[in-house]
């Protein structure tokens, strides 16, 4: 071994000594809390303009992941002039049911960067997380940082193709306990917004955050979601319901 490559090695393991896991490896911990078979929710989500709260959104979820693909399911059961809006994703691709006409209209790619029900957050917010978020990211541990008190390895995401629905984020991951605490999205080189996690739970053995808010940078706007129901494994979560034809039987 020549002079140089002893070098490289020493740098190799001093990194490893100052790191020990990777940056894939601690974002794909963290991406386990939100990765399950058939997860059913139902929370309320609070959209806040200029601190002025809007009428209240409770939403019907269900996710699930099936022979290597992700399928999400978003229905509004209030306010009564969005019930039965219902936003269906499966993978990449994006149905909307509209309550005002009832019907189904599939969006183009570029419409999952859209608000969804007026919110801060985006289509590919609400209906990409089964999959984890960094499975279409290149992942770099860049440092550590306190987050509410907590330890965090700092992370950058950097999108590894045209699919993905940012161009890079960053995220705070506890050093003890692989939870999530932020969230920050980038596009064009500015930070567009922030999401914060508060009140884990462990629900079947993964801590999972029952609130969480969405932070608008470039407007005053914030969206608060609260859990109120949360199943792993659920019977409620059936095949049938990720198709358009599901869809239109949504009243």
């Amino acid at each position: 071994m020549n002079k140089l490559q002893l070098i490289l090695f020493a740098l190799l393991i001093t990194a490893a000594g100052l790191y020990g896991q990777s940056a894939d490896e601690i974002v794909n911990r963290a991406d386990e809390a939100f990765k399950g078979n058939r997860i059913y929710s139902t929370s309320t989500m609070t959209v806040y303009l200029s601190d002025e709260a809007q009428p209240v959104q409770k939403i019907e979820g269900y996710t699930m992941e099936k022979d290597g693909k992700s399928y999400s399911l978003s229905i509004y059961v209030e306010p009564r002039r969005m019930k039965g809006t219902a936003n269906l994703m499966i993978e990449d691709d994006l149905w909307v049911r509209f309550s005002s006409t009832g019907r189904v209209r599939k969006l183009s790619s570029s419409a999952k960067k859209n608000s969804a029900g007026g919110s801060d957050f985006s289509y590919a917010d609400m209906g990409e997380g089964g999959s984890g978020l960094a499975e279409k990211y290149t992942s770099r541990l860049i440092g550590e940082e306190k987050v509410e008190g907590d330890l965090c390895h700092v992370i950058e995401l950097t999108a590894s193709g045209s699919d993905a629905p940012y161009e890079k984020m960053v995220v705070y991951i506890t050093k003890d306990t692989y939870r999530y605490m932020k969230i920050d999205y980038y596009e064009s080189g500015a930070n567009i917004k922030s999401m914060s996690f508060y009140d884990y739970r462990t629900v079947n053995g993964k801590d999972y955050p029952f609130a969480y808010t969405m932070f608008n940078h470039t407007k005053p706007s914030r969206t608060e979601v609260v859990i109120e129901e949360f199943e792993v494994d659920s019977p409620k979560v059936q095949d049938r319901m990720f198709t358009t034809r599901y869809l239109e039987t949504i009243r």
